[in-house]
């Protein structure tokens, strides 16, 4: 079972994927996670010339061309295709990540790796992402607490068609509505967790929490 969970850097993607994870695995599932941040950092770190990665503030980087972020995605499939098997049936791989026109971003996947799978997309208003990004770097927690520059956060994640998500994936790619979640992340984790935790219940057939 796969579960993607989108948004633009700051908007609580990978704190949403760890209430997930600590909220499944208590219920006895397995629980793998995939970030194409961990893909294009490798990439990056390849690139000594610096034709497609600039080196950017506390240890980050910027995107040059933007023809990486497609062959990210195209690799975060084949990475997840290509996962261990696992002894168990009751497993979801979370798979976490920030573009700013997933009408686009969705062409890098098969379209088999889409319909399998369910999405929650978290919704966040622009300075409270900027805040959320430099609070995490001044005290990360995780290595998923990295940074974002502002010509990255301005330029390249400026504004997104995240609303138009469930349009999207039921209209193109003829996903089941209740397949599709978009999430008001505005404020604690603790005002969106029922609406998470519902929609995981539902994915994962759990009785009502």
């Amino acid at each position: 079972m796969k579960l993607f969970i989108l948004g633009l850097p700051g908007s609580g993607k990978s704190t949403i994927s760890r209430h997930i994870t600590e909220y499944t695995q208590h219920k006895g599932w397995e629980i793998f996670h995939f970030s194409d941040h961990k893909i294009l950092k490798e990439m990056f770190q390849a690139d000594i010339e610096h034709h497609q990665f600039q080196l950017a503030e506390h240890g980050g980087f910027d995107v040059l061309d933007n023809i990486v972020c497609d062959i990210a995605l195209q690799l975060l499939e084949q990475k997840v295709d290509r996962s261990p098997s696992s002894s168990k049936q009751e497993r979801i791989d979370l798979i976490e990540f920030a573009r700013n026109d997933y009408r686009w971003a969705f062409q890098q996947f098969s379209v088999t790796f889409l319909q399998e799978a369910y999405f929650i997309y978290l919704d966040v208003e622009r300075d409270i992402r900027r805040k959320r990004i430099n609070e995490r770097v001044a005290n990360p927690n995780s290595e998923d607490d990295f940074f974002v520059s502002e010509y990255i956060f301005d330029t390249y994640y400026g504004v997104d068609d995240g609303r138009a998500i469930p349009q999207i994936l039921t209209g193109i790619y003829g996903l089941e509505k209740q397949k599709v979640k978009s999430i008001d992340n505005n404020g604690s984790l603790a005002d969106s967790i029922v609406l998470i935790n519902q929609f995981v219940d539902m994915m994962c057939g759990f009785a009502s929490s």
